[in-house]
């Protein structure tokens, strides 16, 4: 049995892929598509160039329609969309706030996201909007990956960014399940120990002693009444988008997830170490366990 390792940097983190397989050939072949995939999409996402597809968008999409790739047209679709079913606690046009725009409480907002499918041409709304894909961007590129793995005929692997999104399919290298561990904040101990199969996990937190600070988009306040939320979904992209969310909106915003992704599992920390969780009986498609049977031993309250 092979076992071969790749990694790149990119989007301000370190993406890593595990595959196993019969052929180590093959393998990294398979996984150096993959890993070239990642890098094409951040030239494509990021913010901080101002020749990507997001950087045009930026800096002239107020003024003009500006014509994107079909991987961020359809990347920002569906983040369109995820604010919608989020209530704009996940919305990419935070951004704006970075920009520290006077008005910016009235120009955070999907709504001034203009998408014409025909001509694959992004427009923006309102001068002063700007896009920011940091809650989603890492997810898409590892359900991008993983599709490009899956396709080459990869039957088992685990891909993550920055160990805060993750994607996971068929068997480690033990022929076990793929088994990802959910820190607890407040301590040594996880939160949860997950397994992955064919669904990805994404993990956000806000830890302000290592600079790590969300902010609410409809306020522009740093979130500070939750420690860390954890989403598991068939698709790393809507993971990473919706762990955002719940970061933001707390434990209300559970009831919301369970309504809109009856299929996914979630929990959120409160930042007094109070553990929150989507019910007991929610069972997930991709870990084929609920969410108790995963827990640690952390107190825990569904809703």
């Amino acid at each position: 049995m092979a076992v071969v390792c790749l990694a790149v940097y990119a989007m301000r983190t370190r993406f890593e892929l595990v595959l196993v397989g019969d052929s180590e050939k093959f393998l990294r072949a398979a996984g150096e598509e993959a890993i070239n995939e990642i890098v094409t999409l951040e030239r494509l996402l990021t913010r901080f160039r101002p020749d990507s597809d997001i950087g045009r968008i930026n800096r002239l999409a107020a003024h003009q329609p500006i014509r994107v790739d079909a991987r961020t047209f359809r990347l920002l679709q569906r983040a369109r969309r995820l604010a919608q079913e989020t209530n704009g606690a996940f919305d990419i046009t935070v951004g704006t706030w970075w920009e520290r725009q006077a008005d910016a409480t009235t120009l955070v907002s999907s709504e001034n996201l203009l998408l014409d499918e025909t001509a694959m041409t992004v427009q923006l709304a309102r001068e002063g909007v700007q896009i920011d894909l940091g809650g989603i961007g890492k997810g898409y590129a590892l359900e991008r990956a993983a599709a490009i793995l899956h396709d080459a005929g990869v039957e088992n692997a685990l891909v993550h960014g920055g160990t805060s999104s993750v994607f996971a399919f068929g068997r480690d290298p033990d022929g076990d399940l793929w088994r990802v561990a959910v820190a607890y904040p407040f301590g040594n101990a996880p939160a949860a120990k997950i397994p992955l199969d064919g669904c990805g996990l994404s993990v956000s937190a806000t830890l302000p002693a290592k600079g790590n600070r969300t902010v609410n988009p409809k306020t522009g306040e740093p979130v500070q009444h939750t420690a860390l939320a954890a989403v598991v979904l068939p698709s790393p992209t809507e993971a990473e988008a919706w762990s955002t969310a719940l970061l933001v909106s707390g434990k209300e915003g559970l009831t919301l997830f369970q309504r809109q992704r009856p299929e996914g599992l979630a929990l959120v920390v409160g930042s007094d170490g109070q553990i929150w969780q989507t019910p007991e009986d929610a069972v997930s498609k991709c870990t084929r366990l609920n969410l108790q049977q995963v827990m640690d031993t952390q107190t825990t309250r569904s809703v």
